[in-house]
């Protein structure tokens, strides 16, 4: 049995010295704030799926607070796009997704609600959440996939390819491990995410459980269903992964590079689907209709007035044309079609219910009915056309194409969208106590000089980035976690106080800040020790400078450290 699994809540028992920590802001997305406590609650939430999986490689919390923290931007991001668009999610909605969740479950509502208590989900929270992934594609659907146009030529093309001759297709089930990318990434950043994704994959085939490595690094909205992306045929993914559907079940692919980042896919399972048997031909109408709906507390009074109105719009109706019934339709009907003028498209018989289908069908392309009555209300049909289809042919399977090349595009278009929503947004992230928003770095299952150089450099182009990060947001707390307790000052100084107050003044109070980081040598002395050599240039408001930087850095537990600093000016 498979319920839908979504974040349940954590309850936090908490003293009050730790209240203050629980209550610091993690992030500010467009003047809206996101605080560690819901970063280390969603950590936790994974660090106890990760548990109740078997797992027996449990990663820190603090290794899956970018997670946690990466997944809370997006998710503001889309709940603010949907406000903008005035999206929503009804009551009534919500609970017809729910009877079908259990539905589909064979279960009562009741036996859903004991059934996710084992799980140890707390029912409001999974309303809560449930209520969200509706919104989310809501959004989605408005903002990604209604603005995808499919060519006639590319319907036809994979018509020809994979249903003009049936035969048995395999389809796989594929999930993915998606590391981003900037839009524009300097070769530095491509670099280390190369060999993020490297190591990844070195572990997963070291013997690492797949499920496990999504939830620590993948940065794709599927990783809450452990990667999976779906079931897919030739055809129904983007060309770039189409050698993955050929792969046997357990393999897994090289890293893939795409627009927004790099994927790593493995084939979870397989499955044979024959050519459906050749099927007697059919009739298919395509309609407009205008509802006026029926309360289900109307009384005899009020449901009289609603058949009374119906009938005075059938009345005016009849003999019109097309373009009048729809622009009627787009003023009267309370359907969900009204925006598009009544319009149902193309069905066959058994797709609606039996007063409308019957009505539908009687009818003559043109003719206009009376009212019909259904459980939704009153019915104004209007019969647009009516066809004759040969089961085998394109148009029988045109909607079912139309479908699967949408979706390909919405795999290509999702990223981009998501990072178009980053790149115009406002986001400041800040430093949590306790765990570092630093990126997660792999673990090599081998302990190889190469896996190991690679390895370190990955994690001190990280640690650098952090450390710029923090500069840049003007965040001192976050700025000085970079240095060592050890750190040796330099001589102009008595103490490290004394060089945190003189530092402070170019790391605050500033209009604003820009580093630049570029030519970056890392020179691995030791497992624990490493020189790291770049080129640093400064900007502010009121000042900018040109350095050559050396640090030097030591290993304490899984985080580097600052141990010494020095800057020269470069030549000119």
């Amino acid at each position: 049995m498979q319920i839908i699994t979504l974040l349940a809540g954590l309850l936090l028992l908490i003293t009050p010295a730790q209240a203050e920590e629980l209550d610091s802001i993690a992030a500010v997305v467009n003047n809206e704030a996101i605080t560690c406590s819901e970063i280390k609650q969603d950590a936790e939430t994974m660090l106890s799926q990760l548990r109740q999986s078997g797992s027996t490689f449990l990663p820190a919390v603090s290794e899956l607070s970018q997670r946690s923290l990466d997944g809370r931007i997006v998710k503001t991001l889309q709940q603010q796009e949907a406000r903008k668009l005035e999206l929503s999610v009804s009551d009534e909605e919500l609970g017809a997704a729910i009877k079908n969740v259990a539905s589909s479950n064979n279960l009562s509502i009741e036996q859903l609600k004991e059934a996710l208590k084992q799980q140890g989900m707390d029912f409001d929270e999974y309303r809560r959440n449930l209520r969200e992934q509706i919104l989310s594609n809501k959004l989605i659907n408005m903002a990604v996939r209604s603005k995808i146009q499919v060519s006639e030529e590319a319907i036809q093309e994979y018509y020809r390819k994979y249903m003009a001759d049936p035969k048995p297709r395999r389809e796989a089930q594929i999930a993915q491990i998606f590391i981003s990318l900037p839009a524009e990434p300097t070769p530095e950043q491509l670099t280390s995410t190369r060999q993020k994704v490297r190591l990844i994959r070195q572990q997963l085939l070291g013997g690492k459980d797949f499920g496990q490595m999504v939830a620590i690094y993948s940065e794709a909205p599927d990783r809450q269903q452990q990667g999976v992306m779906g079931w897919f045929m030739q055809g129904g993914v983007a060309q770039r992964f189409s050698s993955v559907l050929d792969m046997p079940v357990g393999q897994i692919s090289e890293p893939i590079r795409s627009p927004s980042g790099f994927h790593i896919m493995k084939v979870m399972a397989e499955r044979w689907k024959d050519p459906e048997a050749t099927a007697e031909s059919y009739d298919e109408v395509h309609a407009r209709h205008i509802l006026l709906k029926v309360p289900s507390f109307a009384d005899d009074d009020t449901k009289t007035k609603i058949r009374l109105r119906a009938e005075s719009i059938a009345r005016d109706l009849q003999g019109s044309s097309d373009e009048a019934f729809a622009a009627r339709a787009k003023e009267d009907s309370q359907g969900p079609s009204a925006a598009n003028g009544g319009d149902l498209g193309w069905f066959k018989k058994g797709a609606m219910v039996p007063a409308f289908e019957t009505a539908a069908f009687a009818l003559k392309a043109g003719e206009t009915s009376g009212i019909v009555e259904s459980p939704f209300g009153f019915h104004i049909i209007r019969l647009v056309a009516r066809r004759h289809i040969d089961p085998n042919s394109l148009e029988a399977h045109r909607d079912q194409i139309q479908q699967i090349l949408n979706n390909v595009e919405t795999q290509e278009q999702m990223p981009r969208w998501t990072a178009s929503l980053r790149a115009s947004a406002d986001i400041e992230v800040r430093s949590c106590p306790g765990f570092a928003n630093a990126q997660v770095l792999p673990q090599d299952p081998n302990d190889s000089d190469a896996a190991m150089e690679i390895r370190t450099t990955a994690e001190l182009n990280a640690t650098l980035a952090s450390w710029k990060r923090a500069w840049e947001h003007q965040d001192a707390a976050a700025y000085f976690a970079h240095y060592s307790d050890q750190f040796k000052v330099p001589g102009q100084f008595p103490n490290l106080t004394a060089w945190k107050a003189a530092r402070s003044k170019y790391i605050t109070g500033k209009g604003f800040i820009r580093i630049t980081i570029k030519d970056i040598k890392v020179t691995r002395l030791d497992e624990t020790h490493a020189r790291v050599e770049f080129t640093q240039q400064y900007q502010s408001d009121d000042a900018s400078s040109s350095d050559l930087k050396l640090f030097l850095m030591e290993k304490t537990g899984n985080d580097w450290k600052i141990t010494r600093e020095m800057a020269a000016v470069p030549a000119a």
